[in-house]
Formats: C-alpha cells, structure tokens, sequence
C-alpha cells in the first residue's frame, strides 16, 4: 500500500467527513447521442474527470469539510491521477489503498448536451481484496459523519473494508449518510435492509426507491430511523424526517450538465447538517449545489464552492448565510 506524506490532519472532529469507495475516474466525452454499432463521429470534447465519490469528497472541501477518503485505486495512470488529486484537494488519503498490478474504477460518460441525455459504460477497479486496516478505524473514529455511495456495496475487492467498516459502525455512533445509486438493484433485499439499518439519512431519487422498499411508506415503517431525502432534479428535494415531509423547491438555472450533481448534492446536505441548519435550510442549500452543478460542465474540479453557493443563494433571495 502507498502513502501519501501530504495527507492533513482534521481541524475538528465535528467538522471531518469519512468517505467508503467509489473513487472513480471519467472519461466524458460529448457526443451525438445515439450512437449506434458501426456508427462514427467526432467527439465535440474529451475530458478526463474525478467522478463518484470523487466528486462528493471535492464538493466537502470546497463547503470547508475536512474529508478523509477510504477504499483504493488502482495501480496505474487513473488511479495516479485520482491520488495526486486527492492530495491536491488536502484530503487525507493515509488510509487509501493502492495496491500493485491493481486498476482504477473508470467509467465512459457519453453525453449529449444539445439533446440532453447520457450514457455511461464502466468497469470496477480489479486487483487484491482491500482489508479494514488500523487507519481506516481510526479515520472512522475522529469523523463527525460517515457517507456510503451504493456503488461501494457492489465493488468486489471492497469487501473486506466494507464489512470490517460496517463492524464497527455497528458498535459506534456515527452520523451514516448512504447513497443508493442506480445499481444497488443488484443486491438481495435482505442484504439491503442489513445496511440500512445502520443508516441515518438515506439519499435516493424516485426511480432508486423500487431497490430498497416498495414504497416510501414501506421504507418508513420497516426503517423508522431514517431521515429520507429523495432528489427530484429539477423539482427540487422532499425530506422526510420523523413527523416532518418536507418538499423543499429547486433553484431554476439553465441546464449543461448533470453529471455528478447527485454526488454534489450529497456534499452540501452533510455540510449543512453538520454545521446546525434546519431541515429546509439544509434542502435549500443541497439544491443550490445541484443547480449550481448543473449549470456547468462535469463535475469533480469543476464543483462550485461555497462562495458560489452563497451567491446563487443570495441572487434567488433564500435568506441563508454559509458563513460558520
């Protein structure tokens, strides 16, 4: 396993975010969409970008979180690229595993900006199974919030970490923030239900809600726990927490992009969360970070800051001050 010299210590353990896994590279490409087998065409763009839970991790600096990334890349010029960015962005990094002969997560973004749309073509990293090391329980133990993409259930040579992780979750209290993703339809139900019930906020959209409940009111009742908040897009966020369903309505920018939105989304509601806001407010500021990320081209480096937000937000009179 390499280490990185540069990885930062957390200011506060009430401001420090644990990320697991899902550390990805995308290629994107902007395309005319369809493209059909034995078609040919000229990519208006090419560019390569942190994505996943890259983007979440980058989104967290940028509100002012420390952040810490557990789970690995792979050992080669994406997963180089992820690290030394990571490193760039002050993460701490002292427990991200880059294992020899090992490769990186790397998805293809096809995107259509004129029409709208994507498509997405990717392979999780391959190479040695990734343990539940003495770093990573210590990363656990000095953080304020924890967050789970999906994605990280389903990359096989995670799941020694995940279940060393899940251990531990299981005996401590940590604030669990997971995010669905559209591929956790892969795992059995039972298996679902076992991960939520260490869950604290479950993010999802509409069409994620079929992986892990029948319905909300089903989700509700058999995880009574969970605050629940469901992305809408361009509709904004509903929260339902306890007694309280909340719909809290989206800032109206132009669209450019919608990669990695979601994973800013997620970003600004633990911010907000952390730093004491309310419910709506903490909706109101997720939205700003999703329109924010949408009038813009990909995600990763390119998520806006907290100084974008709290000008986003004053343009839209919301009434909230980012300042902490």
């Amino acid at each position: 396993m390499k280490e990185a010299n540069a990885a930062r210590s957390y200011s506060s353990p009430g401001n420090t975010l644990v990320t697991i896994g899902d550390l990805v590279l995308d290629v994107l490409l902007e395309v005319q969409l369809p493209v059909g087998a034995g078609g040919h065409q000229t990519a208006r763009s090419l560019r390569y970008e942190a994505g996943g839970a890259c983007t979440t991790i980058l989104a967290a600096r940028g509100m002012g979180l420390d952040v810490a990334a557990l789970g690995a890349v792979g050992d080669d010029l994406p997963g180089r690229f992820l690290f030394e960015l990571l490193v760039e962005a002050g993460v701490d990094i002292v427990a991200l595993q880059m294992l020899p002969d090992s490769t990186t997560t790397t998805v293809l973004s096809l995107s259509d900006r004129q029409q709208g749309g994507h498509v997405f073509l990717g392979r999780y990293g391959q190479g040695g199974v990734i343990d539940f090391s003495d770093m990573a329980a210590q990363r656990l133990t000095d953080a304020a919030a924890i967050f789970i993409p999906g994605y990280t259930l389903l990359e096989e040579r995670l799941a020694g970490l995940v279940e060393g992780a899940f251990a531990w979750l299981a005996l401590q209290s940590r604030r669990i923030y997971f995010d669905v993703g559209p591929f956790l339809g892969g795992l059995q139900r039972d298996r679902v239900d076992e991960v939520l019930r260490l869950v604290d906020v479950l993010l999802l959209t509409e069409d994620e809600i079929a992986f892990v409940a029948h319905d909300l009111r089903d989700l509700q009742r058999r995880h009574p726990q969970l605050s629940i908040v469901l992305k809408l897009g361009e509709r904004g966020c509903r929260i339902l927490s306890g007694g309280t369903d909340l719909h809290v309505p989206s800032i109206a920018v132009e669209v450019i992009d919608t990669i990695g939105a979601g994973d800013a989304f997620a970003a600004a509601f633990i911010w907000a969360e952390l730093q004491g806001h309310s419910l709506a407010d903490c909706g109101t500021i997720a939205n700003a970070m999703g329109a924010a990320s949408v009038g813009r081209a990909g995600a990763g480096r390119n998520v806006p800051s907290r100084a974008e937000l709290q000008a986003l937000l004053d343009a839209h009179n919301r009434g909230i001050d980012l300042t902490c």
